[in-house]
């Protein structure tokens, strides 16, 4: 038999509840496909965990540094922040007094910095002597070219007035940097490649015409031939007017001109 139920004054007789087995928590649906929803929920939840965790151990710490701060003597119990407030509140007192007193007195300089800055001083010296003496060789190299074109200038003006010829330039310097040479751009054609090709086509299309036309004359030239066979046939075939017979003098040479005709072919 079942057991009966029991009174709401008398506590249940039945089975215990049965605990209810723990799961972790939930970020999302639970039905969720691999790919990025199911890849971004689990990043949350990793995230969620490493967040719950820390929080934890913080707590443990700031418990037992609390812990530790009153068992010391001396030292009044307190969150550990405010302890190290307070320090840090008289450290500052006290360094800024000192600072105070040692406004005027210039920071030492650490003797590795101080090696550094010399080699970097010596190397900025290095380069602006150099540069200046680049610069001084350039500016004579220019003048010297400038003489030289305007010797050479002179000399070609003389001997145009002596010899009455007209002007030639002197030739190119082979030690002048390519990009001072002068350069002969060539017109671009943007459209060489398709007017090329439109020419094969129009030849090849002018091709086909003639020999389409050539074959058409050859064709009529042979139609034209038949038909003149057929006549002059039928004309050898038809009975003279005298004695009503037929003509096998123009039908022997008609035949021989066809015989002729399919031998030479």
């Amino acid at each position: 038999m079942a057991p009966k139920r029991a009174r709401d004054e008398e506590p249940a007789t039945g089975a215990p509840d049965k605990k209810k087995a723990k799961h972790g928590f939930r970020v999302g649906p639970t039905n969720l496909p691999d790919g990025a929803w199911k890849r971004k929920a689990d990043k949350i939840k990793k995230e969620l965990i490493t967040k719950a965790k820390v929080k934890k151990q913080y707590t443990k710490l700031k418990a037992q540094k609390e812990a530790e701060a009153a068992a010391a003597p001396g030292v009044p119990v307190g969150p550990v922040l405010d302890a190290h407030v307070t320090k840090e509140d008289n450290s500052n007192d006290n360094s800024k007094d000192k600072e105070q007193e040692d406004v005027d007195a210039p920071a030492p300089i650490h003797p590795s910095r101080q090696i550094l800055l010399e080699k970097g001083v010596a190397v900025k010296a290095a380069r602006t002597e150099q540069e200046q003496q680049t610069a001084s060789e350039e500016s004579r190299r220019k003048e010297t070219k400038g003489e030289e074109q305007k010797e050479e200038q002179s000399t070609t003006t003389t001997k145009v007035a002596d010899d009455d010829e007209p002007y030639v330039p002197p030739p190119m310097d082979p030690n002048m940097h390519p990009s001072r040479l002068p350069k002969r751009h060539r017109k671009p054609n943007y459209y060489e490649k398709e007017l090329a090709l439109a020419e094969k086509k129009k030849k090849q299309a002018e091709e086909r015409a003639a020999e389409i036309a050539r074959r058409e004359e050859e064709k009529r030239q042979r139609i034209a031939e038949r038909e003149k066979y057929r006549r002059q046939m039928a004309k050898a075939r038809q009975p003279g007017a005298r004695d009503g017979k037929m003509k096998l003098g123009r039908q022997g040479n008609l035949l021989l001109d066809k015989v002729k005709r399919i031998v030479g072919q």
